[in-house]
Order: C-alpha cells, then structure tokens, then sequence
C-alpha cells in the first residue's frame, strides 16, 4: 500500500535534483512524448502540408523535421539528465539564474501556456460541433471550461499520473487514428491518394519549418522530462523513439485524411470520414495528453519566474493552466499558424545557446556546470541574435537556422567575453543545497 500511495502521490519535485531513487524508465518518458505529439495539432499540421505537398512529400518532410528534432532534444534532454534538473533550472548557467527566470522562463511559459489555450479552444470547437450532431446545444466558452479543467487537474497531479494517462490512451489513439487514415485511403483509393497533386506547391523547406515550428517548444524544455532519466543512452531512445515515430505518423494520417476529406478543418476531417462519436473521443483524449504537458512545463516556467517553494509546485501549476483556459476563451486557436512561425523563430535560439555552452565550453561534464548569479548577458545576446535571424534572414527553415545563429554566436562571444563580468556574477547554490555549500 505504500508503495501504490508513493506511485500515486502529486508530485511536488520542481526545482531542485532529481534524485536517484526518482528516475523512470526511458520507456515511461517517451509515452509522455508520445501523447505529446499524437495531438489535434499535428493533425491539423498534416493538413496543412497536404495543401502544398504530394503525400509522399509530407512523409518525406516530417522524416527530416522530426530527426532534427530528435537529434537536437536528445542534446538538451543530456543536460537535464546529467544534472537532475528541469529546463529552468539548467539555463541558469548559459543565461544566468535572472535571466533564466525573467527571459527564458517567461518565454517558456507564454509558448507552453500558449499551446494549452490553442489546443483547449480546438478541443471545444470540436466537442461543441459533436455535441450538435446529436442535437445537444453545449457552447464553446463551457467546453474550454469543462475540457480545460479536466486536462488541467493531471497536470497539477504530476508525472506520475501523466504516465499512467499515457500508457492508457496512447494505445487506442494510435489504432484510431490509423484506422481514420485507412478508412479515407478506401473511400479515395490507394492509386488516386498517390497520384494526388496540390493546387499550389509548398516548398519543402516552408514545410519543414512548419513541422519543426510545432515542436520547437519541445526542443528547448526536454529536460523537464529528460531529467528522470537513468543514463544518456535512455535519453537517446526515450527523444528518438518517442519523437520521430509518433511525428511521422501522425503528421502523415493528417496529410491522408486531409487530402481524402478535401478538408483541412480536423473537426470536419473526422465528421466526413462518418464516424463521429470515435472522432470526439480521438479530438478530446490527444488533446488531453497533449496538454497535461503544456501546463506542467508551464507551471516549472512559473515556479522559476518566483523561485517559488517545491511544495506550491501543484498550485503555481493550477494557476498557470487556469490563465490557459482564460486564453482560450479568447480565440488564440485562430492564430495558430502565426504562432508556430513565431515559435520556430524565438525558442529554438535558447537551445542553441544552452547545447554550445555543456557541450562546447563545460565538454559535455556535469562537474563544469554551476548555476551562475544574475544575468549572462552573452547568452542573453546571442538568444537575441538568433532569434533576429530565425525571424528575418531565415535561409532553410527558421528554427534550425535559429539554432545554429545562436550557437555560433555564444561561442564567438564567450570565448571573448567569457571572463568579464557579462557572464554574470559568480555561482550560486541550488535549490535545497544551500546549507551543504555554507556547511562546505
């Protein structure tokens, strides 16, 4: 019975290490990745591709986009791993502990509470819509409530219950989802889905920005999860194999659906293909477990931003996911495309910069890294410079280009600037480790 109470307790880890009796299986932590991905959004961005690409083309760009992505979380997820820490935590010494906390956590959690409140008025659009089908009058401002409230109360519970929500619906959502797809390939045909060919061509680079604009929160806060991580090897299948696999699929069925539907809408992609009571519960559950994880990171970014106690982690939490639901009762699903373009543009740079500081300048060892006392500058500046690139000057796709401006740029300026007093004021202890570094 202990055992069972200590699996199901709320979670009350934030800020401080992860401890080793703590650590999950990399099997526990690419299912949270999983449902992440397996999402109305993904869909939705299969959708949009199969406007401008050939089906083929769409799977092509998502195999491109989400091994960079893999590639690039398993780089920043080392980190978390290495050290026990979440993504705020491990940016205090590439931008310094302020910085981490009025900069890079503040965009953390306008993009993860953004992400909740896009894909919590999606979920009630589409809800509302399947309610009318059976003649149930059920506005959308109550089911942004409703849903929002519902996905919200697993994020303040924590990783745990996270876990156990994804090892239990991750399954069914697969086999749905596929059989959504099988089901508009018969109603088109094999032959006429391959021989289909966009009105207006999208250039494989815009798509790859796009696939990659839908990720790049992930990019930058994988060590949110990475940190329960056992080794640098579990991180690699947990990123990998949670990640590319689950992206490419699910980008690809929206691709299929869409072209077979003639609809890029997800809700009237599921009520054309004539299964509506599956589809509300496809719609309501990937979005689900989606956004447990947008609130929760949400709530870390919260909980660095005040350098709140561990305990408050699930209220800090409960409050960040009620101004989600607050967003979404505005209409921020409308803009979602120029969102992701934003996205691509501004987060990826803070991974770049995070990458060249532990792999480049600390080599790749724990023992060189030290949370460093009010702002970096250098790398506040060169998040900046990448940022500026990714959204002016792309060449390829906004957020890799974006990735590899900011890392240049911190290593060209740390190695001139390492040693002044831009690169902040000296280290300071973690969380929970103040009296052993007095006592030392």
């Amino acid at each position: 019975m202990a055992k069972k109470n200590k699996v199901l307790s709320v979670e009350k880890r934030a800020l401080a290490r992860v401890t080793e009796s703590e650590k999950q299986s990399w099997w526990s932590i690419s299912f949270i990745w999983i449902g992440i991905l397996i999402c109305i959004p993904s869909l939705m961005i299969g959708g949009t591709l199969a406007d401008g690409l050939t089906i083929s083309q769409v799977v092509i760009a998502t195999v491109i986009s989400y091994s960079l992505i893999g590639g690039l979380m398993t780089l920043t997820g080392i980190i978390g791993g290495d050290l026990g820490l979440p993504s705020a935590m491990c940016a205090t010494k590439t931008f310094g502990d302020s910085g981490a906390s009025y900069v890079i956590s503040v965009i953390s959690f306008v993009s993860s509470i953004g992400w909740f409140g896009v894909q919590t008025a999606t979920c009630a659009a589409a809800f509302s819509t399947m309610m009318h089908i059976f003649g149930i009058g059920f506005p959308q401002w109550a089911g942004c409530i409703l849903w929002g409230a519902i996905m919200l109360a697993t994020s303040v519970t924590g990783y745990s219950f996270m876990k156990i929500l994804n090892y239990a619906v991750v399954p069914f959502l697969v086999i749905t989802c596929a059989y959504g797809a099988i089901h508009g390939i018969n109603l088109m045909g094999m032959s006429e889905l391959m021989a289909y060919t966009p009105a207006e061509p999208m250039t494989m680079t815009s798509a790859v920005s796009i696939c990659i604009g839908g990720m790049a929160v992930s990019v930058v806060i994988s060590s949110d999860y990475s940190r329960y991580s056992k080794s640098r090897a579990d991180t690699l299948k947990a990123s990998f194999f949670g990640v590319l696999p689950a992206g490419v699929i699910m980008v690809t069925i929206g691709g299929i659906m869409g072209v077979t539907t003639g609809q890029s809408d997800i809700t009237q992609m599921f009520v054309n293909i004539g299964f509506p009571i599956i589809s509300m519960m496809i719609l309501v559950l990937a979005t689900w477990t989606t956004n447990t994880g947008n609130a929760y990171v949400a709530g870390m970014a919260c909980m660095k931003i005040g350098n709140f106690r561990e305990e408050l982690r699930p209220r800090v939490t409960l409050i960040a996911g009620v101004i989600g639901i607050a967003m979404a009762l505005t209409g921020l699903a409308n803009s979602l495309t120029a969102f992701l373009n934003v996205l691509s543009a501004i987060m990826p740079p803070v991974a770049g910069v995070m990458i060249a500081d532990y792999y480049i300048f600390g080599k790749a060892k724990p023992e060189n890294w030290y949370r460093v006392k009010g702002i970096n500058w250098i790398g506040i500046i060169s998040w900046a410079i990448g940022s500026v690139v990714g959204l002016f000057f792309s060449f390829f796709s906004a957020g890799f280009d974006s990735i590899l401006v900011g890392t240049i740029a911190y290593v060209i300026l740390n190695a001139l600037l390492g040693k002044t007093a831009l690169a902040g004021q000296g280290r300071m202890p973690l969380p929970g480790e103040e009296d052993e570094e007095a006592g030392a």
